[in-house]
């Protein structure tokens, strides 16, 4: 029956979300005192609705939540707040399309509106929609420096407080870091180091800026840094691995992999990072050891390890 209710439920998201609702305030024809008293109910139902959706929030019953969420929309069609707690909660569900659609319909209501807008460019980065993420990202960190009190050209920025849309910060830096803007990119994560309360997060990023720049010796400080501020963040890990493979520490990475994944899958990783850096006679012992340890990593090895004996038999005959 649940089951049942959930269907239902995404299926009435989706069409209030998609059509105007006009479920109040159609006529005009009432007595004042009617109509005041006819104002009051329809806000108290609302307030009720919002009521509920709070405690089966609360409750971590987000569908239900967001059923009663639909019906204090019903009540006010414009109410941002309300569209945007949509929003949060579909992402919650892992429904993307429906949580972007309710904050479209916010920035329809106010267009300017920065969680309606962050989300909207963190969606976009996701799906990698990258013009569309810098647009709603850049514009998003605009405003919220215009409330901070400065220009809006980014330059300089002003540090930021508890109301700034942080992921949104932290989005426009990936992104302006694979668009090889690295300078601006770190500047932004110097401004979330801070006040954020993911610093793994933050420092990983960080680190991976400076990776991509091949200062390996910055990138392992910050890694490292994101693993003091959290010792299980499985990416820091990989990543200071990985500079540990490119700088031949390999003791330290197999031991940071292997954390993470089986000893045979740690193997093949290091081998199949040496193979594609070239490194072909160290990559051949990595996929051995991975073969010999798991017949789970035969086929997956064995390909690899194909490929390097015949670069190293290249080698062998080239003059």
């Amino acid at each position: 029956m649940m089951k049942y209710f959930n269907r239902k439920y995404l299926i009435i998201s989706s069409l209030l979300l998609s059509f105007t609702v006009t479920s109040v305030g159609c006529t005009n024809t009432t007595a004042p005192n009617d109509a005041t008293q006819e104002l009051a109910n329809v806000e108290q139902s609302k307030n009720e609705n919002i009521r509920l959706a709070k405690v089966e929030k609360q409750n971590n019953n987000l569908e239900k939540a967001i059923f009663y969420y639909i019906q204090a929309l019903e009540y006010d069609k414009d109410d941002i707040d309300i569209l945007c707690e949509i929003g949060n909660l579909q992402n919650r569900l892992d429904s993307p399309e429906l949580a972007i659609r309710a904050f479209k319909q916010a920035l329809t209501v106010k267009p300017d509106h920065v969680p309606a807008l962050a989300q909207m460019g963190i969606y976009y980065l996701e799906h990698k929609h990258t013009d569309k993420a810098k647009d709603a990202l850049e514009r998003t960190i605009k405003l919220d420096q215009k409330r901070l009190h400065t220009n809006v050209s980014f330059e300089p920025f002003i540090a930021l407080d508890s109301e700034s849309p942080l992921l949104a910060y932290n989005a426009l830096a990936v992104l302006s870091d694979l668009g090889s803007r690295h300078e601006y990119a770190r500047d932004i994560f110097d401004l979330l180091i801070p006040i954020s309360e993911d610093l793994s997060l933050i420092y990983t990023n960080m680190g991976y800026s400076y990776y991509l720049t091949s200062n390996y010796t910055l990138a392992e400080d910050y890694y490292k840094k994101a693993l003091d501020a959290n010792s299980d963040f499985e990416r820091a890990k990989l990543n200071l691995g990985l500079i540990y493979v490119r700088t031949g520490q390999y003791n330290q990475a197999l031991q940071l992999f292997k954390q993470v994944m089986s000893t045979a899958q740690a193997y093949n990783d290091i081998g199949y990072f040496l193979l594609l850096d070239g490194r072909y006679q160290e990559a051949e012992y990595f996929l051995q050891n991975a073969i010999d340890l798991s017949p789970s990593y035969l086929e997956r090895s064995h390909i690899n390890l194909e490929n390097v004996q015949l670069y190293l038999h290249e080698a062998k005959i080239s003059p």
